[in-house]
C-alpha cells in the first residue's frame, strides 16, 4: 500500500485528533526506561518512540491479567469493550500477538473476550530505532521492526516518520488527517532502509557472541531428555517473572468468587512454573521438579511451538532476561543445548 509522510511538528496534532474517540497508549520515558501509558492531551509531548521497546508486553491490553468472564445467579454481566489506539507496537510485540492471536482465535474453541479485545484495536507500529543488550529478534526469525498486523506504521527518518499503510482500516485514518500527510519521498524511503539494515545487522553481531549456528528449534528436540536440564536451570527461583513479563505466554486458570448476591468467575494469568500448575486432582504432578517446568517452558516456546504454529513462540525481545532474578539468559541455554547436542540441519 501506499506509503505518507508526517512531520515532527504536525506529529502531536496527530496525535491530538486520534484522542477524539479512542483510548490511545503509547511509550513515555519514565526514568530511563520506556513504560505503555495512556496518552492525553496534556502528556502528548512526553511520548517516546525512539529506542527499542517497553519493558511491559502489549499482550496486556487484549488477554487483560484479570478479566471478569462471568457472573451468575441473578446478576448480569454488563459492559463492553473501549476501542484502544496502540501507538509505538515495536515488531517483537506484533511477533507476540500473532502468536496470542493463534492460540486465542483459532480453531474449535475461540476466546470471546480476546476477540472483542482485538477487533476494537488500531495499531500504529514503530521502527527500533536503537536495540538492548538483552534483544535477540534475530535468532528468533525476527526483525528490529513491524513486518504484520499493523494498521499504520512509523519510521523514523529525518524530520519526521514515514507512514506505511497495513490495512484499509489505516488508511482511512489517513485519509481522514489528509492535511498532516505528504506523499513519501524515495530519499526518505532509502533513509528507511539503511537504518533498518545498520540496526539488523547490529543485532546480529550484538548476539554472535553466544556462538548459536543451528536451528535452535533443533537443538531443543535433540535435548528433550537431556539430564543437563538440571544442571541449565539451577539459577531458576520460581519468581514466574518470565512467564507473567512474556509476549506470548497464554497460560489462565479461571477462579470463581462469592460477592454476597451474586457470583464471580474471573479469568487469571497463570504460570507453568509454579509448583501448583501441572498438579492434578489426585496430587500427582507430572512435573512436581522445578527444572522439569522450566525445561517445559523452553520446550514450549522453540519446540512444541515449531510443530504447532510453525513459528517461534520466543520473540526474542529480551523481557525475561531483564526479569530473571536467578540471571538466566535463554541464548546461554540456547548456545549450551547447541554444544551438548551438534546440529546444523535446518527446519521447514
Amino acid at each position: 500500500m501506499a506509503e505518507h509522510f508526517i512531520s515532527k511538528e504536525d506529529f502531536p496534532r496527530w496525535v491530538a485528533a486520534l484522542l477524539a474517540d479512542r483510548q490511545v497508549i503509547a511509550p513515555v520515558n519514565d526514568f530511563g526506561v520506556k513504560h505503555l501509558a495512556n496518552v492525553s492531551p496534556e502528556n502528548i509531548g512526553a511520548i517516546d518512540l525512539e529506542g527499542f521497546r517497553t519493558v511491559e508486553p502489549l499482550k496486556s491490553y487484549f488477554f487483560k491479567v484479570i478479566e471478569t468472564v462471568s457472573r451468575y445467579f441473578n446478576h448480569q454481566l454488563h459492559g463492553g469493550t473501549q476501542k484502544l489506539l496502540v501507538l509505538g507496537a515495536r515488531g517483537c510485540d506484533l511477533e507476540g500477538l500473532e502468536v496470542e492471536d493463534r492460540v486465542f482465535t483459532e480453531g474449535e474453541f475461540k476466546d470471546g473476550f480476546y476477540s472483542a479485545n482485538r477487533e476494537n484495536s488500531f495499531i500504529i507500529g514503530t521502527d527500533c530505532t536503537d536495540c538492548g543488550k538483552t534483544c535477540f529478534c534475530t535468532l528468533m526469525k525476527g526483525k528490529p521492526f513491524p513486518t504484520k498486523l499493523f494498521d499504520l506504521n512509523l519510521a523514523p527518518v529525518e524530520g519526521g516518520y514515514i507512514v506505511q499503510v497495513g490495512t484499509e482500516a489505516g488508511q482511512r485514518m489517513i485519509d481522514n488527517n489528509r492535511p498532516l500527510f505528504q506523499p513519501a519521498e524515495p530519499k526518505q524511503a532509502e533513509e528507511r532502509e539503511k537504518k533498518r539494515a545498520a540496526l539488523t545487522e547490529k543485532l546480529i553481531q550484538l548476539n554472535q557472541a553466544f556462538g548459536i549456528k543451528a536451528e535452535i528449534a533443533a537443538s531443543h528436540k535433540a535435548n528433550l531428555h537431556n539430564k543437563a536440564w538440571k544442571t541449565l536451570t539451577k539459577d531458576c527461583v520460581e519468581c514466574s517473572a518470565c512467564n507473567f513479563i512474556c509476549p506470548t505466554c497464554s497460560c489462565f486458570l479461571l477462579a470463581d468468587e462469592n460477592k454476597g448476591s451474586f457470583f464471580q468467575r474471573d479469568k487469571v494469568w497463570d504460570a507453568c512454573l509454579k509448583a501448583g500448575y501441572a498438579r492434578l486432582a489426585g496430587g500427582a504432578n507430572p512435573r512436581g521438579k522445578l527444572h522439569e517446568r522450566l525445561q517445559n517452558r523452553y520446550h514450549c516456546k522453540c519446540d512444541y511451538s515449531y510443530d504447532r504454529l510453525a513459528r517461534y513462540a520466543c520473540v526474542g525481545c529480551g523481557r525475561c532476561i531483564d526479569g530473571c532474578a536467578g540471571n538466566i539468559d535463554m541464548r546461554k541455554i540456547f548456545a549450551e543445548l547447541e554444544r551438548l547436542a551438534p546440529l546444523t540441519a535446518k527446519l521447514a
